[in-house]
C-alpha cells in the first residue's frame, strides 16, 4: 500500500506567505533604520563629547603657558632691565640700526643669561626663544642674538602696549617660526616696572607646540576617527593626517555654519552632525568644541573637530542586520512547514459517523448475517 502524500494547499501557504513574511520583513527593517539612526545620533554626541575634552584639554595648556610666561615677566631681574632700557632716550632710527656689535653687548648682560639658561634647561616648559624689550619696543635682554633689534611695530607688541600695557597678554596662532624650526606659539606679557605696575617692557616667549599639537593628535577612535583642530574659518590649524598649510575641513559651508551656531549659542555651546568627506563622499560623523581662551585671545578662536565615518559606527548594526536576515530565512522555513502541515491536516479523509456504520448487539442488520447462521451455512451439505 503506498503512503499518502498530502499536496501542500496553495490557498494556505498564500496565506501565510502574505500575512507573515511581509510583517516580518517590515519589522526587521525598521528595527534596523532605528538602531541606525539612534546609533548614529548617540555617537555624534560622543564625538561632541570627545571633542569638549580635547578642548578643555587646550584651554589648560594654552593657560597654563600664560600663566608661566606672565610670571616669568614679573622677574625682579627682568623688570629691572626693562626699566633700566626704557630710561634710554628713545630714537627710532637708531634703534632700528643697532649693529652686531650692540646685538652681542645685549645677548651678554645678565638678564640674557637669565632667559638663556631658561631655554637651555627648562624642557618642561617647551621655550624656544625668549626676547625682552623696553617699552619703546627696543630689545633690551634675549635668550639669544634676536632677528631684530627692534620691535615696536610688531602686531604682537602693539596688541600688548595697545592699552598701556596693563594686565594685556596676548597670544598669536600656531606658526612655524623659521628660527625654531618647529610649530610654536608666542606669548607676550606687559612687564611692569620694579616699584610700580606702570609699563616697563614687553617680554615674548616662543614656545614648541608639539606638546599641545599630540594631545590634538592622541585623538583615535578606530581606524578613521581622529581630532583636527581648526580656525573657526575651517583653516587647519593641526591635523595628524595634512601636511598642507592651505588646506581646509570638509563640508566647508557645513562646518561654518556649525562654528557660527557655536559663537552665539554661549560657552557651552557643542555641535555635531553627519557630512560628505572626500574623495568618495560617504558620510562622516562630526562633533565640534571651541576653546573657551578664543573669547579672550582672539588669535586662538580655535575649534576642535572629531570626526569618524559613519561606514564604521554602524558597522555593529550592519553586521546585525546579517544576523536578522537568517532570522527572517529561519522564520520563513517555519511558516512553510507549518503551511505543509495544516495542508496535511487540510487532505485527511473525514469519518463517517453515521449511525447504520455502528454495531449493535443482538440487531440485525440489513445485509448481514449472524454468526450462528454463518456457522451453520458453512456446516450444510451443498446439494446438487
Amino acid at each position: 500500500m503506498s503512503a499518502h502524500v498530502p499536496r501542500l494547499k496553495a490557498r494556505v501557504l498564500t496565506v501565510f506567505l502574505l500575512v507573515g513574511l511581509p510583517m516580518l520583513a517590515v519589522g526587521i527593517g525598521l528595527v534596523l533604520a532605528i538602531g541606525r539612526t539612534q546609533l548614529s545620533d548617540r555617537f555624534g554626541q560622543h564625538l561632541q563629547d570627545v571633542a569638549q575634552q580635547t578642548a578643555a584639554g587646550v584651554d589648560a595648556y594654552l593657560s597654563r603657558r600664560l600663566v608661566d610666561v606672565a610670571l616669568l615677566g614679573r622677574e625682579p631681574e627682568l623688570r629691572r632691565m626693562a626699566q633700566a632700557g626704557s630710561s634710554v632716550p628713545f630714537d627710532r632710527a637708531k634703534a632700528a640700526a643697532a649693529d652686531d656689535a650692540w646685538l652681542k653687548a645685549v645677548v651678554d648682560n645678565p638678564a640674557s643669561r637669565f632667559l638663556a639658561d631658561i631655554v637651555s634647561h627648562d624642557a618642561m616648559a617647551g621655550y624656544r626663544e625668549v626676547v625682552l624689550t623696553d617699552r619703546f619696543g627696543r630689545v633690551v635682554a634675549a635668550s639669544r642674538p634676536p632677528s631684530s633689534s627692534f620691535y615696536g611695530d610688531a602686531d604682537w607688541w602693539k596688541a600688548v602696549t595697545a592699552e598701556g600695557g596693563r594686565a594685556r597678554v596676548t597670544m598669536t596662532d600656531v606658526r612655524w617660526d623659521e628660527r625654531a624650526r618647529t610649530h610654536a606659539i608666542a606669548f607676550s606679557v606687559p612687564v611692569p616696572a620694579t616699584d610700580s605696575e606702570a609699563l616697563a617692557g614687553v617680554l615674548t616667549v616662543v614656545a614648541d607646540s608639539r606638546e599641545l599639537l599630540a594631545m590634538v593628535g592622541s585623538v583615535q577612535l578606530g581606524a578613521t576617527g581622529e581630532a583636527v583642530l581648526l580656525r573657526d574659518n575651517g583653516s587647519i590649524v593641526y591635523s595628524r593626517r595634512a601636511a598642507d598649510p592651505n588646506a581646509r575641513f570638509f563640508a566647508l559651508e557645513t562646518f561654518k555654519q556649525q562654528a557660527e551656531r557655536l559663537r552665539l549659542g554661549g560657552p557651552d555651546a557643542v555641535a555635531h552632525y553627519r557630512a560628505p568627506a572626500p574623495p568618495d563622499d560617504s558620510p562622516w560623523l562630526v562633533g565640534l568644541a571651541a576653546s573657551q581662551l578664543g573669547r579672550t585671545y582672539p588669535n586662538a578662536s580655535w575649534i576642535v573637530a572629531v570626526s569618524q565615518s559613519e561606514a564604521e559606527v554602524l558597522a555593529p548594526v550592519d553586521k546585525l542586520g546579517w544576523y536578522l536576515v537568517g532570522v527572517f530565512a529561519l522564520v520563513a522555513f517555519v511558516i512553510l512547514a507549518a503551511a505543509l502541515y495544516i495542508s496535511m491536516k487540510q487532505a485527511a479523509p473525514a469519518v463517517d459517523v453515521d449511525m447504520h456504520l455502528v454495531r449493535h448487539p443482538g440487531v440485525a442488520h440489513v445485509g448481514e448475517v449472524e454468526p450462528e447462521e454463518e456457522v451453520e451455512a458453512e456446516s450444510a451439505p451443498v446439494r446438487r
